[in-house]
């Protein structure tokens, strides 16, 4: 996979190149992705690991501290990476939302197996987060430099690297 900085006029506007950022392949579609940008609670989710002092903590910061700056931008794809993508996101949120159901049911199940319940939804729970990090760890990521004028897109396609890179000197020459 690669990475590449474009102007952020042309990922607000969609003005980049039609090839699929996922598969190099010629893009059927321009998809609209929000990504936050700067601020966040930063180093505050340490406070996660104070139990349930530091979840009150950390539910409190994110009320007082205001909302994280969210930058659009519109990216290629092909048709079948787009298909591909939603596929991912809904088995990833679909594993989790039963763990956390079945975690629930479990609590409140009176059978006679409550442990044979909790180790079911322990594994569901596992399987739902290993999926989770596998499928964020290709996420693309969407990037604003300092100077805001600079959208560096990561884990991308090469065969986009390129053609975007062609496109951006082309530009700079006129």
């Amino acid at each position: 996979m690669a990475a590449v900085s474009v102007f952020v006029d042309d990922a607000i506007l969609g003005r980049l190149p039609p090839i699929c950022v996922r598969t190099g392949e010629p893009a059927d579609v321009f998809v609209r992705s929000s990504n936050p940008v700067g601020g966040g609670l930063g180093l505050f989710w340490l406070l996660v690991l104070l139990g349930p002092p530091g979840w009150l903590g950390l539910v409190l910061l994110s009320f007082a501290l205001p909302g994280q700056e969210q930058l659009t931008v519109q990216l290629p794809y092909s048709q079948a990476a787009w298909d591909h993508e939603r596929r991912v996101r809904r088995v990833r949120l679909t594993l989790l939302v039963l763990a956390m159901v079945g975690f629930v049911l479990a609590l409140l199940h009176p059978g006679p197996f409550p442990v044979l319940w909790l180790a079911v939804e322990a594994c569901l729970f596992v399987a739902g987060s290993a999926y989770w990090a596998v499928a964020y760890l290709r996420e693309l990521g969407v990037y604003l430099d300092a100077s805001r004028r600079w959208v560096t897109l990561t884990r991308v396609h090469p065969d986009f690297d390129l053609a975007a890179e062609r496109q951006e000197a082309a530009s700079s020459r006129r």
